[in-house]
């Protein structure tokens, strides 16, 4: 039962860091996965994918789109098998574009149970 801690800097333009922490190495489908933008990245890229894989055991894919106000979140195995999870948040209206931006995933069973953004946990698009 060993803790899984992972940071990478500058991982793709406009991605300041990603940082994935799994408490248990046992249980790889439960623990957060944080993508922090750069000021500015928000107004310059679209939309951002930020991404962790581990093939072939585990993949989750972040991509916030500000064009239709959304962040959508996969998360699966890596192994050419359908995402487990894939849920659509909406992107809050007054987003200040020249702040730096924390976005972070909770995730258990498999299964994404939240997406905030700042702190604050953003909306599930409904269907």
């Amino acid at each position: 039962m060993a803790e899984i801690k992972s940071r990478e800097n500058n991982p793709v333009p406009g991605v300041d860091y990603s940082e994935i922490c799994i408490p248990d190495d046992e249980k790889l489908g439960t623990g957060t996965f944080i993508t922090v933008l750069e000021p500015n990245a928000m107004a310059k890229i679209n939309p951002i994918i930020s991404s962790i894989i581990n093939v072939p055991v585990f993949r989750l894919m972040v991509s916030i789109n500000l064009a239709i106000e959304s962040v959508t979140a996969l998360l699966g195995r890596d192994d050419n098998s359908p995402a487990t999870t894939r849920k659509v948040f909406n992107l809050p209206g007054d987003i200040k574009l020249s702040n730096a931006h924390r976005f972070e995933i909770i995730f258990k069973d498999w299964e994404i149970e939240e997406l905030k953004m700042n702190g604050v946990k953003l909306i599930e698009k409904q269907s």
